[in-house]
């Protein structure tokens, strides 16, 4: 099992272990915390984390609940149990849970789980990749959450400050000042995004208002779309490329619901600390954009089908 949930999850590296969001439990025989079909690890080398899928569930007479885990390590057949009890954070879908209301189909969905200090008790289990929301734990439970976020490590401020300069660098700024700003705006937002990620916790609003507000304070309008493009991958300009291919005639309002949908897609996907967590964003958007041209006078499915079709012959035929 990898050393963070959400490297399965969401696609996270390995470093990147999950501290404040995520399902935790071990079984109630510390020898005997995590097991393997062929081999039982150190147990003072376990991850923190476990995670994907819980094949097997036992009610403990204190109320506490074992969870077994499955999941393949390199090819490897992995379980591990854990255990969660009424003082475990329960997350569903984003959602705070008590444990006690979670039906039989609710541990059917993927999940993780984020063991305590002791190497059993979970401290968080999480259903779903929706991250914890922060603004409904107490600070008792934050403080904990805390505990067990891991700290950036140099290679990681590396990346990001290597980033941060190439964003910087694609503005061609001729005011060493402002540049320096809109770096330190830029560090600032990404540091916040890449910790609540790790800590497996909601961004605060606040962040990105600060963010977009440092933008303006320096940048023109043109400057800042092109630094949430730069940020997000440019997914904007390249799929509303793709649906002016597909469907040539779009009306000036179809185009601005396209955008308008694109747009918001771009900017939930700023709170994102990796690409693999833009993508659903941005797949939930366009399914509201196709859905809305299928109501609209489009044939998207067919358009889209005719498209693809034209993509794959050969070059003469063009």
């Amino acid at each position: 099992m990898n050393n963070s949930f959400l490297l399965s999850a969401r696609g996270i590296a390995a470093g990147g272990l999950v501290a404040a969001a995520l399902i935790v439990a071990a079984s109630g025989n510390p020898t005997r915390a995590a097991e393997t079909t062929n081999r039982v690890p150190d147990p003072s080398k376990l991850p923190r984390s476990v995670g994907l899928d819980i094949i097997n569930r036992t009610l403990n007479p204190d109320k506490s609940v074992s969870l077994v885990f499955k999941w393949n390590d390199k090819g490897t057949p992995m379980q591990r149990t854990v255990v969660a009890n009424d003082a475990t954070i329960v997350v569903y879908n984003g959602e705070l849970r008590k444990l006690a209301d979670l039906s039989e189909q609710d541990y059917h969905a993927k999940a993780v789980a984020t063991v305590g200090a002791d190497g059993i008790t979970a401290v968080v289990l999480r259903f779903g990749k929706a991250p914890v929301p922060k603004n409904k734990l107490t600070p008792a439970q934050l403080a904990l959450l805390a505990t067990l976020a891991p700290p950036p490590t140099a290679a990681s401020d590396a990346a990001l400050d290597k980033r941060v300069d190439a964003v910087v660098a694609s503005l061609s700024l001729q005011d060493a000042a402002a540049a320096e700003r809109v770096r330190t705006v830029l560090a600032t937002d990404l540091r916040a995004v890449r910790d609540a990620h790790n800590a497996g916790l909601q961004l605060d609003e606040s962040v990105h208002q600060k963010f977009i507000a440092g933008l303006q304070a320096d940048l023109t309008p043109e400057q800042v779309e092109a630094v949430k493009d730069k940020l997000t991958l440019n997914k904007l300009p390249i799929t509303l490329k793709v649906y002016h291919q597909i469907l040539p005639n779009l009306k000036p309002e179809d185009e601005r619901l396209i955008l308008s949908e694109l747009q918001k897609a771009r900017e939930e996907s700023l709170h994102e600390k990796n690409v693999d967590e833009m993508t659903p964003i941005f797949k939930k958007h366009k399914t509201e954009i196709e859905h809305y041209l299928n109501t609209h006078g489009y044939d998207w499915d067919a358009a889209y089908k005719a498209f693809v079709a034209a993509q794959k012959r050969p070059a003469a035929e063009h």
